[in-house]
């Protein structure tokens, strides 16, 4: 048996990443001719079919395609790594890193934390993939991402989780609804009013799942994929809706506003977390933004501690 080639798990990488050999191609700036006989002579050196092709649609990799994506990839870790060691990149951390953030993540978490990545890791490239849970999942195994910042949704057993932060449901209501400046309020006495539900894969369950508990049958109104949207309709007085995330700002984007009300009820908080493929080795740039990720969102809670300690204090002054 020969040696397999490095350069050629790098090629197979890329297509599975692009599902196509044209794109992992172009990214590669080479032929897809040269991409096409890697993966073929791969294919051959093990005696496997590493991807299924599909007219039309790209290319799906088999099963036996996946295990070697994460065999691939933790193999060239290790490469990375001896290199590294070995002086051939310097002390300064550089590289590309492909990252998938869950769609809700984005705006509110993840794009402050890779700016403030990027300023201190200038030679890294971070490509970012907006996606819903089922997306993470599936591009995860099939090695179009190397990591995610994601909800604790539906994860399965063999995948690496990191918790980042413990985020509790809280009430979503119009800014005049009568209950907007309680304190806190109970789901049974939302029951009969029209529930806007965030309908996403996994997240809807989540969702209902909290009535469920409680033995609550929701009066569902209107659901939306879009975050946003569902902080709009509700601002613009449609109902109410449950969320985890607290953006900064209390105004949606047509300039309504909306009231974050903690839940009486003791309901299943989610976690944000780092994701990634169990039993493959990561590279030093990986460990990197996983470790600043980590300190991003242990300052963010001592941050929104020192806050909510300070509007105590204020509220006993007044």
């Amino acid at each position: 048996m020969n040696r397999l080639s490095l350069r050629a798990l790098q090629y197979f990488l890329e297509a599975a990443r692009n599902k196509s050999v044209t794109a992992a191609a172009r990214q590669l700036h080479i032929s897809p001719a040269s991409v096409s006989v890697a993966i073929s002579d791969l294919e051959a050196e093990l005696d496997i079919q590493l991807f299924v092709r599909q007219p039309a649609r790209g290319m799906k990799l088999t099963p036996a395609g996946e295990v070697i994506v994460a065999e691939a990839r933790s193999l060239l870790a290790h490469a990375d790594e001896f290199q590294l060691r070995a002086g051939a990149l310097g002390h300064s951390l550089e590289g590309e890193l492909s990252v998938a953030c869950f769609t809700n993540l984005g705006p509110v978490y993840f794009s402050n934390l890779l700016a403030q990545f990027c300023r201190i890791h200038p030679s890294v490239s971070v490509k970012i993939y907006v996606c819903d849970q089922q997306e993470i999942l599936s591009g995860l195994v099939g090695g179009q991402y190397e990591l995610a910042v994601t909800f604790d949704l539906d994860i399965p057993k063999h995948f690496e989780w990191l918790t980042l932060a413990v985020i509790p449901p809280q009430v979503v209501l119009p800014a005049k609804h009568k209950l907007a400046n309680a304190r806190r309020v109970s789901l049974e006495r939302l029951a009969s009013e029209p529930l806007i539900l965030m309908d996403l894969p996994h997240t809807r369950d989540y969702f209902m799942s909290l009535f469920h508990g409680l033995h609550i049958s929701p009066n569902l109104r209107f659901s939306s994929t879009n975050f946003e949207m569902v902080r709009t309709l509700v601002g613009n007085g449609l109902g109410y809706s449950i969320l985890n995330l607290v953006p900064h700002s209390p105004s949606t984007y047509d300039g309504t506003r909306v009231r974050y009300v903690p839940i009486i009820e003791n309901l299943r908080p989610l976690e944000v977390g780092c994701l990634s493929v169990g039993r493959v080795a990561q590279r030093r740039v990986a460990k990197a933004f996983i470790e600043y990720t980590r300190k991003y969102f242990a300052d963010a809670a001592v941050s929104q501690a020192k806050q909510r300690a300070g509007l105590q204090k204020n509220g006993r002054r007044n």
